[in-house]
């Protein structure tokens, strides 16, 4: 007589569960899918997609958008990489940085209007060129220009070293959403200086899905201003207009500054929870709009209710998620600082924390998705 025999599925997106090959669905390693343990498993995809116990996640990018730089390669044609320089060190996307590496970069750090005047602007360029460096895209500081980009902006000086660096090759301007390529491209514009060549919007780039504006630098060669690269690693992604008007600044911020002893949080809003864990005192630097309300609570000993969430279901805590699951809306991370002298800890689209490294470990909540980093502190004191 048959006999039905149990399938295993992942628990997150149904697939039947197989150990023989990775590049089909449902694929899990195969010591896992052996256990006879009655508990959800979850293919490996599904299993970096929600991180358990993983690093922050980086955002992605679509097939079209991949083959374009792949044209852009095969053309050695000029990149044009614009940073927002409050947020960008979790932007990278390692599919975009394999293409990248090696083509002739210029990199454009924008809003440095944003960060405080005391910042060395030469510490500040061999900063971004080092992120560069750690997302494996060979940049040096002379490749960097720091800009404050707006619709009064002089492009001059881009548009002069754009010229020198293209050697008559065409031109791809890419960047984050909201990094600035737009204002750079309005700017531009303006100072359009070929009468007879005429810009060329909304146009699909080849074979793709991707419209993009193409501007004629000279008879044969052009100007890609290419759509941005998905933030959907960024808490500005899943924060509604209002929201983001209140953690994102608008000014020059002002940082703020506290002290954290063992077991003290900082609560920055209702969206993230800074927690140190274990080390010493330490004073911390807050680099934050100036509208996100920062508290700061200690743990009760004993205390069984996680007063961070308790407070967000209050209503206390404000901004916080539009849509509230209790704490499994969040992913915790510990971090465990090795390396001494100044050091931040960041929040994609939020700001960063500045502190001094001493064995400190930071427990940190943030929204599923967002990324976190940590990094040699781009403030000069």
């Amino acid at each position: 007589m048959g006999r039905f025999n149990f399938v295993k599925r992942c628990f997150n997106c149904g697939s039947i569960l197989q150990c023989e090959r990775k590049d089909q669905d449902g694929y899990i390693d195969e010591p896992l899918f052996s256990k006879n343990e009655e508990v959800p498993l979850f293919c490996n995809k599904c299993w970096d997609q929600q991180r358990y116990n993983f690093s922050p996640k980086s955002p992605s990018v679509s097939k079209d958008y991949l083959s374009m730089l792949l044209d852009a390669q095969a053309s050695d044609a000029l990149i044009v990489y614009l940073v927002d320089l409050f947020s960008f060190e979790s932007s990278f996307a390692p599919e975009v940085n394999s293409i990248l590496d090696g083509l002739n970069i210029i990199v454009i750090g924008n809003k440095r209007d944003l960060l405080p005047y005391y910042i060395n602007e030469d510490l500040l360029k061999e900063y971004v060129a080092h992120r560069f460096r750690v997302a494996k895209i060979n940049v040096s500081s002379s490749d960097v220009i720091l800009s404050s980009l707006s619709s009064s902006c002089n492009v001059e000086k881009i548009a002069s070293l754009i010229e020198k660096r293209r050697k008559k090759h065409d031109v791809y301007i890419i960047g984050s959403v909201g990094a600035g390529k737009t204002l750079l491209l309005s700017s531009f514009l303006r100072s359009f200086k070929n009468k007879s060549l005429h810009p060329i919007q909304s146009k699909e780039y080849g074979k793709t899905n991707i419209k993009v504006m193409q501007i004629p630098l000279d008879s044969t060669s052009y100007m890609y201003d290419t759509p941005g690269i998905s933030i959907n690693n960024s808490l500005l992604s899943i924060l509604s207009f209002d929201q983001i008007k209140n953690v994102y600044p608008d000014s020059k911020i002002k940082v703020r500054r506290t002290f954290l002893s063992k077991n003290e949080s900082l609560f920055l809003g209702g969206l993230v929870k800074i927690e140190l864990l274990g080390g010493e005192k330490t004073l911390v630097y807050l680099s934050f709009s100036p509208k996100l309300k920062i508290d700061k609570k200690a743990k009760k000993k004993n205390e069984k209710t996680d007063y961070f969430f308790a407070a967000i279901e209050k209503g206390v805590l404000e901004p916080t998620l539009n849509v509230y699951n209790g704490p499994s809306s969040f992913d915790c991370f510990d971090l465990e600082i090795k390396e001494e002298g100044l050091r931040d800890i960041g929040v994609e689209g939020l700001g960063f924390i500045t502190f001094e490294g001493k064995n400190q470990t930071f427990r940190i909540y943030v929204p599923k998705g967002v990324a976190l980093y940590q990094t040699r502190t781009k403030l000069v004191k």
